[in-house]
């Protein structure tokens, strides 16, 4: 058969007779077909070029890759699982995707996996994009101070494993007067690179979380001073 083996009967199934030298006519010869022999089939190498998919931010360098295989034979096809990695783990444009690990499956039009091989190690290129997060504001209360300006913390939602990120923000009451449960509103966010692998460049976050807070009175103290009077 057609397929990839050791040791595989080989049958000769037609002979030709031609004329050779010193007087060799093959007109004065005849010969039977039918005689066998041992070889082999060895798989065909195939080559391939890789095409990766872009990710978001997940925490590891794993990628997605697909292979294009040249040297195929006829229209035979072949399944595929690939491993592949990014460079690094953190957020880039065009980074480097190394395919690591390729198992070739039965494919169609007869294409069998056991009739081909192939090398790793081809490479393309992808992005990793930054994960975006969702904030919980909190705000603390504050004693009446003339401005909106509010001090509010985020928790974040959606950090990768363990890491942590820092934060700056900015926020504002919706006025600035005395009132309880008043709204405050997030205008500005700044990360800042955390604990445990949290990098600032692989995340990123909108503005406009709201929470409540009050602003309480603001006590006054007071110097008196009196004026002299004529008895009465």
């Amino acid at each position: 058969d057609k397929n990839v083996g050791t040791g595989k009967t080989v049958t000769v199934s037609s002979i030709t007779l031609a004329d050779g030298d010193n007087g060799g006519l093959a007109s004065n010869y005849t010969i039977a077909s039918g005689q066998t022999d041992t070889a082999n089939i060895i798989a065909k190498t195939l080559t391939a070029t890789a095409s990766a998919e872009n990710k978001v931010y997940d925490g590891n360098t794993t990628a997605s890759a697909t292979l294009t295989f040249a040297g195929l034979i006829g229209s035979e096809t072949l399944g595929q699982t690939v491993g592949a990695t990014f460079d690094t783990r953190n957020v880039g444009t065009g980074k480097t995707v190394t395919v690591n690990s390729i198992s070739l499956a039965d494919g169609d039009n007869g294409g069998l996996a056991s009739n081909y091989s192939i090398s790793t190690g081809q490479t393309t290129t992808a992005d990793i994009t930054v994960k975006t997060l969702t904030a919980t504001a909190s705000a603390s209360d504050k004693v009446y101070n003339g401005n909106t300006t509010a001090s509010v913390t985020l928790t974040f939602t959606g950090l990768i494993g363990s890491e942590t990120l820092g934060q700056t923000v900015g926020a504002t009451f919706a006025d600035k007067n005395v009132g309880t449960g008043k709204t405050v509103t997030v205008n500005s966010i700044s990360l800042a690179d955390g604990d445990n692998g949290g990098l600032a460049s692989n995340y990123s976050i909108s503005t406009g979380q709201t929470t409540t807070a009050d602003i309480t009175v603001k006590t006054l103290t007071a110097t008196a001073s009196a004026s002299d009077k004529v008895y009465n």
